[in-house]
């Protein structure tokens, strides 16, 4: 992963609120540089004003040396696309959203729009802010903004659904399957993270009914209200289901950039220990003895899953490392041992945007490929599908080396 100095990911930040964040890194940087000396003359052209000044200032302030705090925000690529094509093991997906051909700065709309007119074999002239509607709507499972775009049953609209599906063809199979996972007229639909969280959306009909107020002489009005009620068909779980990963994330990120220090160093101590003792004696079985109840219940995760949570790391000691796999084991001390690469940092998160302070970034960047490179080599998918459709269920994937190649990027942030 290319790396930036944090004077660097202030200038990033001023050529992002300007407007550039669709260029590459070191031609934001080369951006920042070549109009170092009049940025502040260039702030009524910017995209985000008060934003920009903010890194303006910073920038002014580190150069002559005085610390600012300044949080330097990245955005993921799409990120619901970028995570359904890492659970699907979508190569062409991941492309799309940052995760492979670690030098392009992808732009998923941009391409969109591209691919459709590869398909027409005109020029389509579509504004990025309509074709993002397009497809962020599409892949959870909406076919209204489309149609508003495109018209029914028109060249234009075929063309649209042609280019997602080779834009990221695992993300639509997953849209199908999650769309089929509907269970008429239950009342909720319940799944658990690879952390331990419950996922639990009740399922709420709108309802309308008509009051008569008798001391306003007989007055009437309408009352909308939402009832607890099943339906027989509905389109939620696509989306409810990728952000419950999209909100895992998010958590782990807190885990492995704001941590414990000294729990986390006494983690590692004994996850080093357990692994080095089994490495000299003959192979083990796991010593239930010391299982306590939380050290199950997030080894139970882990088990479905295969995907090891830093959520179970501040239950680690000489005790409890005996009652995981070494498998599990070595997941966990490759995963503290980079935490502890870096001190611990706040880190503030919106949806998909990640704030650190500017000397921060390069780890945020790192963690944050790392966990998606986790989901993509685990069997998470498969565990939320048979937890989301009550029954034993198994997605193919499109590949098995993914979690290499992500590994290797260097947008997904941007």
């Amino acid at each position: 992963m290319k790396t930036f100095t944090g004077f660097q990911w202030l200038l990033i930040d001023a050529a992002n609120q300007f407007g550039h964040d669709k260029l590459r890194f070191e031609e934001r940087i080369q951006w920042a540089e070549a109009h170092l000396v009049s940025l502040e003359t260039l702030a009524d052209q910017a995209e985000t004003k008060p934003l920009y000044i903010a890194a303006v200032m910073a920038i002014r302030k580190a150069q002559q040396g005085i610390a600012t705090g300044h949080m330097v925000g990245v955005d993921a690529t799409c990120s619901g696309i970028q995570l359904m094509s890492v659970m699907t093991g979508c190569i062409d997906g991941a492309r799309a959203t940052g995760l492979v051909d670690p030098d392009r700065r992808a732009d998923a709309y941009s391409d969109t729009t591209q691919l459709m007119n590869n398909e027409l074999g005109g020029s389509i002239n579509i504004p990025r802010s309509d074709a993002k509607r397009a497809v962020m709507t599409s892949f959870y499972g909406s076919k209204l903004v489309p149609q508003e775009l495109f018209g029914e049953d028109t060249p234009e609209l075929n063309a649209f659904y042609q280019a997602i599906t080779k834009l990221a063809p695992g993300a639509w199979d997953l849209l199908q399957v999650l769309l089929a996972s509907w269970r008429s007229y239950a009342l909720t639909h319940d799944w658990k993270l690879p952390d331990g969280f419950d996922s639990r959306v009740k399922v709420m009909s709108k309802r309308e009914v008509r009051i008569e107020v008798d001391e306003l002489d007989h007055a009437t009005f309408t009352y909308e209200f939402y009832e607890n009620e099943g339906e027989k068909k509905g389109l939620s779980n696509v989306a409810n289901v990728t952000h419950s990963m999209d909100a895992y994330v998010l958590r782990e990120m807190h885990r492995r950039c704001n941590y414990d220090l000294h729990a986390m160093t006494e983690a590692a101590a004994a996850i080093e220990m357990e692994l080095i003792q089994r490495s000299i004696d003959s192979p083990r079985g796991i010593d239930e003895e010391y299982l306590t109840h939380k050290v199950s219940y997030y080894r139970d995760q882990y088990t479905r899953s295969t995907l090891a949570s830093a959520v179970i790391l501040p239950y680690m000691t000489a005790d409890t490392v005996m009652c995981l796999t070494t498998e599990h084991l070595q997941a966990l001390a490759a995963m503290v041992n980079s935490m502890l690469e870096h001190k611990p940092f706040p880190l503030v998160t919106v949806h998909d945007e990640f704030k650190a302070h500017a000397n921060n970034v390069d780890s945020v960047r790192r963690h944050y490929r790392e966990i998606l490179a986790e989901i993509a080599d685990s069997n998470v998918l498969d565990d939320l599908l048979t937890q989301v459709y009550g029954e034993p269920c198994s997605f193919d994937k499109l590949s098995f080396n993914l979690g290499d190649q992500i590994r290797k990027s260097n947008y997904a942030l941007c």
